[in-house]
């Protein structure tokens, strides 16, 4: 189990971030009009391998923080101000959406910053499918990988270290994983990593960090419609 543990551990620091840079470079070089496709495909493939094998090794310690961890974290962050928080982040997401549908200078300012980003963003309805897949994946996958087991190998087993340390090494871990955003999008990612982390401490419960993750990653679909970055990708990209 300790080995497996070490393993899973370099895997998601170590081996993602590696890999994150390797696919990403071979994304932007391709002129296969399905290598888009092939990547979403690939994402899902090792996340869920990767979350299957640390399902199987924890099973159900995944989904729940011990109390111990949970009663450090209550002593410093209330409940009622993590809900809070989570609340506010929700209505910024669907207002962010909304004002982006409404609005033609929000509209634009959402585009501009996508247009860095359409070489891994969907285009067509078929690449628009597979994110929908690739956004339900990393939703729960990322949440079970870099939450639920990330967080407990560094402060349960076998390292047992500060709750806030552990909480900090998964989410700067996360942040890594996240490279094709480039650094401004790897500090944001980060930290979103670490207030989903708080979240799982202070409920208790992998759920809510699980269905939040989700929620964020499908609202690229509500913000973009169909074909609306065909322009700013090569020609050769689009199937």
């Amino acid at each position: 189990m300790i080995i497996l543990g070490h393993v899973l551990a370099t895997l998601i620091i170590v081996g993602f971030p590696v890999w994150d840079v390797l696919e990403t470079r071979a994304l932007k070089s391709s002129t296969n009009p399905r290598r888009k496709i092939i990547t979403y495909q690939r994402i899902i493939a090792v996340e869920w391998i990767s979350s299957l094998i640390t399902l199987i090794a924890l099973r159900s310690q995944l989904f729940v923080i011990w109390p111990a961890a949970r009663d450090t974290v209550l002593q410093k962050i209330g409940l009622s101000f993590v809900l809070g928080l989570v609340s506010a982040f929700v209505i910024m997401l669907v207002l962010q959406v909304f004002l982006t549908r409404h609005n033609a200078k929000m509209r634009e300012k959402v585009l501009q910053a996508f247009k860095r980003m359409a070489f891994i963003l969907p285009v067509t309805l078929e690449e628009r499918t597979w994110f929908l897949l690739v956004s339900l994946t990393a939703g729960c996958c990322e949440e079970i990988l870099y939450r639920g087991f990330l967080i407990r190998y560094f402060a349960d087993f076998p390292w047992h270290t500060e709750i806030w340390i552990a909480i900090a090494i998964s989410s700067l871990a996360f942040g890594l994983a996240h490279g094709y955003q480039g650094l401004t999008g790897m500090i944001a990612t980060a930290v979103i990593g670490a207030l989903m982390a708080i979240v799982f401490a202070v409920t208790g419960s992998l759920w809510l960090p699980i269905a939040l993750h989700t929620v964020l990653d499908l609202r690229v679909l509500f913000l973009l419609r169909p074909g609306e970055l065909f322009s700013e990708v090569p020609a050769d990209h689009v199937s």
